[in-house]
C-alpha cells in the first residue's frame, strides 16, 4: 500500500499490537521467568561455595548446568508461546495481503476508485488480525504462566 494516510495507520495498529505484547512479555518476565533466573544464579553460587577451592571442575560444572536447567526451560517456554503466536500473527496478516492480491487484476493501480477500496479493506482485515491478536496475548499469557508454574 503506497498511500501515506493508510502506511501511517498500518504503522499505529502495529505500534498498538507491539506496546500490548510488550506489556505481557514484560509481565511475564518480571513476574516468572526473573524469579527462575535468580534462583539459578543463586543455586550456581551455591555450587561455587560448596566446591570451594578443592572440589573436582567436573563436579562444579555439573551443577552449575543442573542450577540453569529450570530457568531454560522456563526461557524456552516462553520463547516457544511467543514465536508461536508471532508465526500465528504473521499467518493472519498475510492472509489479509492475500485477500486484497485477490481483488486486483492489471491496471487496477490506476484506478483511483478500485485502490481505495482495496486498501480499506487491507486495512480493515488488518486492524481486525490486529484486534484479534491482542485478544490472545491474555490466554497466552495465562498459558505460560501456568507452564512455569508447573500446573
Amino acid at each position: 500500500m503506497s498511500n501515506p494516510e493508510v502506511q501511517a495507520k498500518a504503522q499505529a495498529l502495529m505500534a498498538k499490537l507491539e506496546g500490548q505484547e510488550r506489556i505481557v512479555i514484560d509481565e511475564i518476565q518480571r513476574l516468572h521467568v526473573r524469579k527462575q533466573a535468580r534462583e539459578a544464579y543463586a543455586c550456581c553460587v551455591a555450587c561455587f561455595d560448596k566446591a570451594g577451592t578443592t572440589g573436582p571442575s567436573e563436579t562444579l560444572e555439573r551443577c552449575v548446568q543442573n542450577c540453569q536447567v529450570p530457568y531454560q526451560h522456563a526461557s524456552n517456554i516462553l520463547q516457544q508461546e511467543v514465536s508461536n503466536y508471532k508465526n500465528r500473527l504473521g499467518r493472519s496478516i498475510q492472509d489479509c495481503q492475500d485477500k486484497v492480491r485477490d481483488m486486483l487484476n492489471p491496471g487496477d493501480e490506476n484506478d483511483a476508485r478500485k485502490m481505495r477500496k482495496v486498501e480499506d479493506t487491507w486495512l480493515s482485515c488488518t486492524a481486525k488480525s490486529v484486534d484479534e491478536h491482542i485478544a490472545l496475548l491474555k490466554p497466552m499469557k495465562d498459558r505460560i504462566a501456568k507452564q512455569l508454574a508447573g500446573k
